[in-house]
């Protein structure tokens, strides 16, 4: 085989190989797109559509609201409401400092204790249903504590109570009723200004869930295949191609001259 058939065959070998990877790397493309089309479109429960929903149902403008309602109305003859999961957290100590704490308030200061998850429907976000309790209440002005197993959340109706939770200095020794008492130490000094707005943190001025994580991902049936996939296909297979064209010509060398030698 003369030089330009050697040359000619290497050319093809690089030629098929890179036409080949690329044509494989868009299949591939392909075959992920539609099998996210078909899995956004059934009913297949993956943890993915599970971890989502949650997400979604805590920005859930029709949330069912006769959770918040109850404790709601719990809170009216009673300051603390506590949840059963929670019981076992909280001593007879504190629990009778913090009614003592908001008893006669101009402003009302509410504690609940509740078992916050995030598979419940505002995600485990103690603030969030601070706020979705406050709203519920009859009060025209007041405060909303929720402790959770691990967090709080504050949430203020009418007017504001400018304390944050980095503003409350707790010890990690603390049960949780000892931490409440010294969210609403926190709050019953903190100084009370007018507002317009509902004075949620978690809800807007409509009563919906102010929305912080919102989905920006991309409809699979939009999806096209990437120029920078394209490319790096192609590139795959050039240097594949170009790998096994050279070996090729050598192969063919070695070959050549075995048979001379014999």
């Amino acid at each position: 085989m003369n030089t330009a058939a050697k040359l000619g065959a290497a050319i093809i070998i690089f030629g098929a190989v890179a036409t080949g990877s690329s044509i494989y790397s868009h299949s591939e493309f392909d075959e992920a797109r539609d099998a996210r089309i078909v899995a956004e479109k059934g009913d297949t429960i993956t943890v993915d559509s599970i971890y989502l929903d949650r997400i979604e149902g805590r920005y859930d403008p029709n949330y069912d609201r006769s959770r918040y309602q109850e404790i709601a109305e719990s809170l009216q003859s009673d300051p603390i409401y506590i949840d059963a999961y929670q019981a076992f957290e909280v001593d007879d100590e504190s629990l009778a400092t913090i009614r003592d704490e908001v008893k006669d308030l101009d402003m009302p200061i509410y504690v609940a204790f509740l078992a916050t998850s995030q598979v419940d429907d505002a995600d485990g976000q103690s603030q969030l249903l601070a706020g979705r309790i406050a709203e519920e209440l009859p009060d025209k002005r007041a405060t909303v504590v929720v402790v959770g197993a691990v967090t709080e959340g504050i949430a203020d109706k009418g007017a504001d109570r400018r304390v944050a939770s980095y503003d409350v200095a707790t010890d990690v020794d603390d049960n949780r009723s000892a931490v409440a008492r010294r969210y609403v130490e926190a709050l019953k000094a903190a100084e009370t200004e007018a507002s317009k707005s509902s004075s949620s943190r978690s809800l807007d001025d409509e009563l919906q869930p102010i929305v912080v994580d919102e989905d920006t991902s991309t409809d699979p049936s939009t999806l096209v295949y990437p120029v920078g996939a394209a490319v790096g296909g192609a590139a795959l297979g050039f240097i594949v191609g170009g790998g096994l064209g050279i070996g090729g010509v050598l192969a063919w060398r070695a070959i050549k001259k075995r048979k001379q030698n014999t």
